[in-house]
């Protein structure tokens, strides 16, 4: 075989057209197995023009080399002023890179230093080249002093930027030895207010789900290479990562080759990642006919708020109408009623009450009537879990909410009563709803630990799909949206790198949830997708309709409401943002060319 031929995989169908765009696009996440496919396929390109008689390029005009041409242009980009740099340097590939960017950096004129793990004599390959080429250009290279902080602190002392060029993605387990003193003697230096740049990934940051085993380089700015790495925007990636910048080193030019791979192919198929961005969320929000009524655009309720916690339906069924849907009811304690109706007339509120069973007879019938007009229920918010007398009101409701058969998003307490039946042997599984855990609830829905969920967030939520159908949100930063293979075009998973600490406070999750109900109730009538038909006498047909939309609206949601929140903290800040002032942002973050107008006048 040649460089650019692969052994036909019969069993990996051809991905369309769509999908095949969307993962040579900076919007795909991809695994490690599939880069490393790529990386080989652009060293063996170098390999064949050097086997077919043209001299082989030094190193520094190679791959690595590219790579280091490019974290010194974003160097000098982001910080023009400073004209002194330390890099510290792995035994790897990305201390090659580390040793290459310090000899640009001479050459430009720059003082520069670098600090080896690794003897020069004990390297190979493109890593030993690379910092004989960076000998041989005059830089300064010390090497790491083991086990003395004192004397490592003194080396890092005065440069105002440090660069991490440690270990790259190659690194599998916790970091050891060296390599976790110069991990942690950077983040000194960082603490005392020095700035770090990342190549590759920070070290100690695992590329794939964004976990830190033991320790990791905390940096202002990370410069990515070749594609984008998952572990780079969920997990612990915030606290690590900084700002991510993508550097293709002419990866674009092949990248059409490399996925019409069968390996690749399937690699990408089986675990790539979608990125959301404003840009897909626009390319979703068709405008709506000329024609259209308040029947077109769905019908969601909301059931939920039992006793003293009304708050929670409140935020949701508000979140619900200003997401779009045409009608939103909301079924609650009869306390809650007045604060519905001065809170936002628009949400039709009735009072189911509760009795000594946990609810009347009649106030079933009227749950029964509304959920026969909805296109989507939440359920969930504020059912209480607390008492005997709130989980009979909240599970006599849910169970009827569950037998009606039709779309739902399960948040909250509706969460934790799917997670007992779960432990009791009893697991629902459902094509047409969308749960919305956070890492806790996560847990107890695979009885497992909030620890094993964080271990590889990615892994959970498809763990959490797999387990109870539809489409699973898990919250929390980098939020994660699984919806079944093939439901969507490209990658199952999808991850949105927006939203910030501003979001950790009360009622947050119940707007989301409300979010998704009001745009599953839009998807379902054909509002964001002219392609699906709006009925189908194939049962089976419209069964995967149903839960094309509901896997739509899950990961609009998600985008929408982080991004809302974003906006929310740009103008007032983190501190004391209320889930209540999402609701302005999202309406214009619906309307994009209502809000670009608007941004015009």
């Amino acid at each position: 075989m040649t460089a650019h031929e692969s052994t036909p995989d019969q069993t990996c169908p051809p991905a369309s057209s769509a999908t095949m765009t969307l993962w040579r696009s900076v919007n795909c996440l991809w695994p490690l197995a599939a880069l490393r496919d790529l990386e080989h396929w652009m060293l063996a390109e170098e390999t064949v023009a050097a086997d077919s008689g043209q001299s082989e390029a030094p190193v520094e005009k190679r791959l690595m080399g590219r790579a280091a041409q490019s974290a010194f242009d974003l160097l000098r980009q982001r910080w023009p002023e400073t004209r002194r740099l330390c890099v510290v340097c792995g035994g790897g590939n990305n201390g090659g890179d580390g040793y290459l960017l310090a000899r640009l950096a001479l050459l430009a004129g720059f003082e520069v230093r670098v600090i080896a793990l690794t003897p020069e004599d004990a390297l190979t390959g493109d890593a030993q080249l690379a910092a004989i080429a960076a000998r041989e250009a005059g830089v300064e290279t010390l090497v790491w002093p083991k086990a003395d902080e004192e004397a490592a602190d003194a080396l890092l002392k005065g440069w105002p930027l440090l660069v991490d060029a440690l270990t790259g993605i190659g690194l599998r387990d916790a970091p050891r030895g060296s390599v976790v003193e110069a991990i942690e003697r950077i983040n000194h230096a960082h603490q005392q207010g020095m700035h770090v740049m990342a190549l590759d990934v920070p070290s100690g940051l695992n590329a794939a789900t964004g976990a830190v085993a033991g320790v990791a380089v905390e940096a202002d700015v990370t410069l990515t290479f070749l594609v984008d790495k998952p572990g780079l925007h969920t997990g612990r990636a915030e606290l690590h990562a900084g700002h991510v910048s993508l550097a293709r080193l002419g990866a674009a030019r092949v990248l059409p080759e490399v996925v019409a791979q069968s390996r690749t192919a399937a690699l990408l198929a089986e675990d790539a990642v979608q990125r959301l961005t404003p840009r897909w969320l626009e390319s979703e929000l068709v405008p709506r006919s000329p024609l259209a009524h308040k029947g077109d655009t769905g019908s969601a309720l909301v059931f939920g708020g039992g006793p003293g916690l009304g708050g929670s339906v409140l935020l949701a069924s508000e979140a619900a109408a200003r997401a779009g849907a045409g009608k939103v009811a909301l079924l609650t304690a009869p306390a809650h009623i007045s604060a519905s109706l001065t809170r936002c007339p628009e949400v039709m509120a009735r009072g189911l009450k509760s009795g000594p069973e946990g609810s009347s007879h009649d106030g079933f019938a009227v749950l029964e009537s509304q959920l026969a007009q909805a296109s989507v229920t939440l359920v969930g918010p504020g059912m209480g879990t607390e008492s005997l007398e709130s989980m009979l009101w909240g599970w006599g409701g849910m169970s009827r909410v569950l037998a009606a058969g039709q779309p739902l998003v399960v948040d909250a307490d509706g969460l934790s009563l799917l997670a007992w039946r779960a432990s009791e042997g009893d697991i629902i599984r459902r094509d047409d709803w969308v749960l919305t855990p956070h890492p806790g609830e996560a847990a107890r829905l695979l009885d497992c630990s909030v620890a094993d969920i964080e271990h590889d967030r990615i892994a959970a939520a498809r763990a959490l799909q797999q387990r109870f159908g539809g489409s699973v949100v898990l919250k929390g930063a980098g939020s994660l949206v699984a919806s079944p293979a093939g439901v969507l075009e490209g990658p199952a998973v999808a991850l949105c790198p927006y939203g910030n600490p501003g979001m950790a406070s009360g009622g947050m999750g119940d707007v989301l949830g409300g979010i998704i109900a009001g745009l599953g109730a839009q998807a379902l009538n054909g509002g964001f997708d002219a392609r699906q038909p709006r009925s189908s006498q194939d049962e089976a047909a419209q069964a995967r309709r149903v839960t094309r939309a509901m896997a739509q609206a899950a990961r609009l949601g998600v985008l929408v409401h982080a991004l809302a929140a974003d906006r929310a903290v740009q103008e007032r800040g983190e501190r004391g943002l209320l889930a209540g002032d999402l609701a302005s942002y999202m309406h214009l973050l619906l309307n994009p060319r209502a809000r670009d107008a608007h941004t015009s006048v």
